[in-house]
């Protein structure tokens, strides 16, 4: 199996905002950076699209969808993490007002859920399981698109290439960019990572 991993496109909310699950749409810079990335691929056409039911990855994987005619399949388990209660607030209001459980947040966020949120545990597990159905369900020449968070495709990066999860945020994961994994025989390859682009893909 190939699988492409796209990070949706920059969304319209103000710099330094907590988004985690807060729905919110694509900029116009966002869909225009999207459909570039979509008119670059230049693999055969996927034979399965999936996307986060947020709508910024949803918009995103509409462009996809269009080029290649297919259905994107939402999947919930692709959310971004959960930031509960700072969900919607800006980083810097959250370190000030909620100042000692953000850093104990920030010291362990690993295994920390934000206050009523999710920790980048959560998040490892449930992307774990939609692969692990991705992989029960398709065969080595098959060629899966995926749009989905930074969190989440760094969680999927850990699992397939068996990252410890503290070394997540080495993984450069930009808007509108994708990487791509290779899986023969249950051994996953890692062929590109946070490319603005699909050229060169076979």
């Amino acid at each position: 199996m190939d699988l492409f991993l796209v990070r949706h496109g920059e969304v319209d909310a103000a710099a330094g905002r907590c988004i985690g699950q807060c729905d919110v749409a694509l900029s116009a810079g966002g869909f225009t950076a999207m459909q570039s990335l979509a008119t670059s691929w230049s693999a055969r056409p996927p034979r399965f699209l999936f996307a986060s039911d947020q709508r910024s990855a949803q918009q995103s994987a509409q462009v996809f969808a269009a080029r290649f005619a297919i259905e994107p399949l939402a999947d919930a388990r692709l959310r971004e993490v959960d930031l509960g209660e700072w969900d919607g607030r800006r980083w810097d209001e959250v370190a000030r007002d909620d100042a000692a459980r953000y850093r104990h947040w920030a010291d362990n966020w690993v295994i920390q859920p934000a206050p009523r949120g999710e920790s980048f545990t959560d998040v490892l597990r449930r992307a774990g399981a939609w692969l692990s159905a991705v992989l029960g369900s398709t065969q080595d020449e098959d060629c899966v698109l995926a749009v989905a968070h930074a969190g989440s495709i760094r969680a999927l990066l850990c699992h397939a290439l068996g990252l410890p999860p503290a070394r997540a945020f080495a993984l450069a994961v930009n808007h509108a960019e994708t990487s791509h994994l290779r899986c023969r025989g249950g051994q996953f390859e890692l062929c590109r990572l946070n490319c603005p682009g699909f050229d060169g893909e076979g």
